[in-house]
């Protein structure tokens, strides 16, 4: 083991065994690395390694402490990890959050509160379908983090806000704003809203389930083609105008002319429709959200 990381062991296992507790002093670095039997070069060493990980707060002048050690502040570290990977794991990691967020929002149907679903409320009725990506992403990141902070679990809140990375997000969102499509994931939290506001931690699984799925899709869309605009060529000033005559032939019927590619392209569905492709799925997961909607949805006839 490198002295280093022998450092660091005894320095954790004074944390594990209470010696240490969150916002304790260190010693002085000269009595700890005696206490330690290290010297004072690979205690340095140690401790700003667990500087970057959040565990110890160097405070230049003043000491070094022992930081809150609350969840949110160590899962930091998986953040950065994300940051680091996000290209060549997206895939991976949006599995990752596939697998845990459904569950925690089904916790969080149970656990809400009229402060925390007036909160989430609010946070949806800030977000502008017409907003830029980055607006959107932001959004985005409120609104799953208001969730995970409601299921009561702060370890899985922490590890879900630092699964996906800022710019993950982002280029998510670019892929949705191309597809003009922002209203309709947006409809995906209200839905997701309606059904926790009800306390239905089955149906807001199902509903979470899909919707990052969707997500994922998304970041697998290949990006949009960007159009040039063509550019007019001017004829020159003088054309040569032939003297003769020419039989000017009969005109051709007119031709119907071929439907465009934007006049025969289906309307952007939401993308619970994408993925629940079964009638019976779809009914399930594209409920409607608001009243309007409500009133507006006609009950179907029995065969």
């Amino acid at each position: 083991m490198a002295v280093t990381d022998e450092a660091i062991t005894k320095i954790k296992e004074m944390l594990v065994s209470g010696q240490l507790k969150a916002g304790d002093r260190l010693p002085p670095e000269n009595e700890l690395s005696d206490q330690l039997g290290l010297s004072r070069s690979s205690l340095r060493e140690a401790v700003k390694a667990l500087e970057l990980i959040r565990v110890l707060d160097v405070r230049r002048g003043d000491g070094t402490y022992v930081t809150s050690l609350e969840p949110g502040l160590l899962t930091e570290t998986m953040g950065f990890m994300v940051e680091i990977h996000q290209e060549t794991s997206a895939p991976e990691l949006l599995e990752v959050r596939r697998i845990l967020e459904p569950g925690a929002a089904a916790h969080a149907a149970g656990r809400m509160d009229a402060r925390a679903v007036a909160a989430l409320r609010s946070c949806l009725d800030d977000a502008d379908p017409q907003g830029t990506a980055l607006e959107l992403a932001a959004h985005d990141f409120a609104f799953h983090s208001h969730i995970g902070r409601a299921s009561g679990n702060p370890y899985l809140a922490g590890l879900l806000d630092s699964l996906t990375g800022s710019a993950l997000r982002l280029r998510t969102w670019q892929r949705i704003t191309e597809a003009g499509a922002a209203a309709s994931v947006l409809e995906e939290h209200a839905a997701i809203l309606e059904a926790l506001t009800l306390g239905d931690a089955e149906l807001v699984r199902s509903l979470m389930t899909v919707h990052v799925a969707s997500a994922e899709r998304w970041l697998r869309r290949t990006p949009a083609p960007r159009t040039v605009p063509a550019v007019p060529v001017s004829l020159p000033a003088t054309v040569p105008v032939q003297q003769e005559q020419q039989v000017q032939p009969a005109p051709a019927p007119e031709a119907t002319p071929e439907p465009t590619p934007a006049q025969t392209q289906a309307p952007v569905q939401p993308q619970i429709a994408r993925i629940a492709r079964e009638p019976a799925l779809y009914e399930l997961f594209a409920m409607p959200s608001t009243p309007g909607q409500k009133a507006a949805r006609k009950p179907r006839r029995p065969a």
